[in-house]
C-alpha cells in the first residue's frame, strides 16, 4: 500500500456496501457475553485511548502515586555503586533517579527535581570523601536530571506533532506528564493507519469500508484520512518518532495491560 492508492480508495467507489447481517444466536461467529470475574480483569482491542474518563483516571492514579512517593535512598556508598555500576556499564537516566516504568507511571519537571533533591543530599562528595566513585556518581546524577529534563521537552514536541496530524490539541493536563498522552496517541495513530489501509492485501471493498468508520468515528476527530496516510507513507518523520526514545518511555511508563492492544 501507498497514499498514491489513496484517492481510489477514499472517493473512486462510491459508497461502501453494508455490513453482513451479524450470526444467529449459537452459531461460532454470534457475539457472546463475558462474564466478570472477581479480581480479573478483561482488556483487548478496545479503543482506551479515545475514553477521557479513563484517561483521566490514568493521570490521576500517576498524580497520586507521585504525591505518595517517597524516595527511598539507601546508604551512600551502595547508591554510589549503583548509578556507577562499573565495568564500562551507564545507568540509564530512569533508572538514577528512580523515575518512569510501569509502576509509578509518568513523570515531569517537578518529580525530577524532588528525586535529584533527595538523592543529591545522600550522594555529594563532601559527605563521601572515603567512596572514589562518589565524584562520578554525583556528576551522573546532574547528568541524568538534565536528560529526563531535555526528554520532556522532546515528548511533548512528539506529542503535539502526532496531536497535529490528528487534528486534534494538547492540553496543559496532559503536557505535565507527557507520557500518558504521547502513548495514548501514538496508539491512536497506529488504530487509525491499520483502520485505513489494513495490513496485507486488503480487498478494496474492505478499504472503502474501513474509510467509512473511520470518517464516522469520534474516537478519530477531525483527521482527514489523506492527510494522516500521506504522512504516514510519505514522510519519514513518522516512522522516526516511532523509533525514537520517547515514545519508547511513554510506552514503558504505561499499564502492562494497555502495551498489547
Amino acid at each position: 500500500y501507498d497514499a498514491q492508492s489513496a484517492p481510489a480508495m477514499l472517493g473512486g467507489m462510491g459508497q461502501p456496501p453494508p455490513p453482513p447481517d451479524p450470526p444467529p444466536e449459537g452459531h461460532p461467529g454470534a457475539t457472546v457475553a463475558v462474564t466478570k470475574l472477581e479480581g480479573v480483569e478483561l482488556c483487548g482491542d478496545e479503543a482506551w485511548f479515545g475514553d477521557h474518563g479513563f484517561r483521566f483516571g490514568l493521570r490521576e492514579a500517576v498524580r497520586a502515586g507521585h504525591a505518595e512517593q517517597k524516595i527511598l535512598v539507601g546508604p551512600p556508598a551502595d547508591e554510589i555503586r549503583r548509578i556507577c555500576p562499573g565495568a564500562g556499564r551507564i545507568l540509564g537516566a530512569g533508572a538514577v533517579l528512580r523515575l518512569g516504568g510501569a509502576t509509578l507511571g509518568g513523570y515531569g519537571e517537578p518529580d525530577i527535581a524532588y528525586a535529584y533533591r533527595q538523592l543529591s543530599r545522600a550522594l555529594h562528595p563532601d559527605k563521601n570523601r572515603d567512596v572514589p566513585e562518589a565524584h562520578d556518581a554525583f556528576q551522573r546524577l546532574a547528568e541524568a536530571a538534565d536528560e529526563l529534563r531535555a526528554g520532556l521537552t522532546e515528548a511533548r514536541g512528539v506529542l503535539s506533532s502526532l496531536c497535529a496530524t490528528m487534528s486534534m490539541q494538547t492540553t496543559p493536563e496532559t503536557m505535565e506528564r507527557p507520557q500518558e498522552a504521547l502513548f495514548a496517541e501514538a496508539t491512536r495513530v497506529l488504530y487509525a493507519i491499520l483502520g485505513l489501509s489494513g495490513e496485507g492485501q486488503v480487498p478494496p471493498t474492505a478499504l472503502n469500508r474501513g474509510v467509512a468508520a473511520f470518517t464516522a468515528s469520534r474516537t478519530f476527530g477531525q483527521c482527514q484520512a489523506q492527510v494522516l496516510l500521506t504522512e504516514w507513507y510519505d514522510q519519514p518523520r513518522m516512522i522516526e518518532f516511532y523509533a525514537g526514545t520517547q515514545i519508547r518511555t511513554a510506552y514503558d511508563c504505561s499499564k502492562k495491560k494497555l502495551r498489547g492492544g
